[in-house]
């Protein structure tokens, strides 16, 4: 029991660290539950090790170098959750995520996909101030302008929809 318990969160901290270096890169895995899964793989995981082992000098080391992951994992699963997403073309993706604690509302990001497994951000909102993003509807899209309609729960005082107007300067 002990061995798999060692190799399940061996491959799990290789995993979230490897893709929450990439995320601080700006690249994100694909799905909406993709990175959750495996924060949650690697934060149950580094319980269990703590619960089955002995204390001994080898677990207190661990101890040291886990329980910071683990509160970055915990803080993953609560701060930037992906609540929607949309193709928008043939290239590009928008997507909405939650905002961290003092965030006004939530982010909106329009992501391109890269290396088959990750969405690339290559264009940021997230100074609108809009909670409770249900849909996001295209109006206009080409080489130099992008306008969206953004539906919301109209909270903070905000038209319902949001028209959001963007100039496009080199792709995004």
């Amino acid at each position: 029991m002990e061995k798999v318990v060692v190799r399940i969160l061996i491959v799990a901290t290789i995993l979230f660290l490897t893709f929450g270096i990439f995320g601080l890169n700006g690249y994100s895995l694909k799905g909406l539950y993709t990175f959750s899964t495996i924060s949650w793989t690697f934060i149950v995981s580094t319980i269990a090790y703590f619960i089955i082992f002995k204390n001994t000098k080898k677990k207190i080391l661990t101890a040291f170098i886990l329980t910071p992951l683990l509160v970055v994992a915990g803080l993953t699963l609560i701060l930037g959750q992906l609540v929607y997403e949309r193709q928008l073309d043939e290239n590009y993706r928008i997507t909405v995520t939650t905002g961290g604690f003092l965030a006004c509302g939530e982010i909106i990001n329009i992501t391109q996909t890269r290396f088959g497994i990750f969405d690339k951000q290559v264009f940021h909102i997230g100074d609108l101030c809009l909670l409770g993003i249900t849909k996001i509807e295209t109006i206009k899209l080409d080489d130099k302008h992008a306008e969206f309609l953004i539906y919301h729960n109209g909270q903070l005082d905000s038209e319902n929809p949001y028209k959001y107007d963007v100039e496009r300067k080199n792709g995004w």
